[in-house]
């Protein structure tokens, strides 16, 4: 099956969409915004519109699948460059805290709102705490993470801590970045062994040093 990727080309009309109701979904909340105002912005018709979406939830889940898929393409590129697993966490991550730069507060709380979504960022649960799974074991298996932790634990408190916090008030005046930097960060540094603390300390320096 062809990831997003393929099937929306840079440059192809739902691509086009896809980009533009991305950036505008992160910065106004996918509530907020509507097919009329997409359509409007790119000076698109609506019937045109809804002939390359169906709906507005096909649309949001379209634009989800491109960024998951994204992800999945630097990760295949780093196994295949042979980097330490720890290294692709953290770059994985990184590229996640580049996404939570641009999104509303408002984007994270909306998504509960539309069953089809929601159904879709379940799916996707079940498919990270899994794949977390796997790497950690194989962090353990390199070095860099203690081999007494239980992997399975670690991937799902990975995953409930940073969309549980995201989601919740008592954290509106902090950004997304300064969650995941002190929730993320912290569990996967307590899991190391020096080795893995060397690599994530490296992390860090360079990418504040590009902030």
């Amino acid at each position: 099956m062809q990831n997003s990727i393929e099937r929306y080309p840079a440059g192809t009309p739902k691509r086009r969409v896809i980009d533009y109701a991305t950036k505008f979904f992160f910065e106004q909340g996918i509530r907020n915004v509507t097919m009329d105002s997409i359509s409007q912005g790119l000076k698109m018709s609506k019937r045109t519109l809804y002939q390359l979406f169906a709906d507005k939830e096909q649309l949001i889940i379209a634009c989800v699948e491109l960024m998951m898929d994204q992800a999945q393409l630097l990760k295949e590129k780093m196994i295949a460059e042979k980097h330490e697993t720890l290294e692709i966490i953290l770059k994985l991550m990184e590229m996640r805290l580049s996404n939570f730069s641009k999104m509303s507060e408002r984007y994270v709380l909306d998504v509960a709102h539309y069953p089809a979504v929601k159904a879709y960022f379940e799916e996707f649960k079940q498919m990270y705490v899994a794949e977390g799974d796997v790497f950690i074991r194989k962090c353990v298996a390199e070095g860099t993470f203690r081999p007494d932790i239980n992997p399975l634990i670690i991937s799902r408190v990975a995953y409930i801590s940073a969309f549980s916090v995201a989601s919740s008030h008592d954290f509106d005046e902090f950004t997304l970045n300064e969650i995941v930097m002190n929730t993320t960060i912290v569990t996967l540094r307590g899991c190391c062994t020096e080795k893995g603390i060397a690599t994530i300390d490296r992390f860090l320096d360079d990418y504040h040093k590009r902030k």
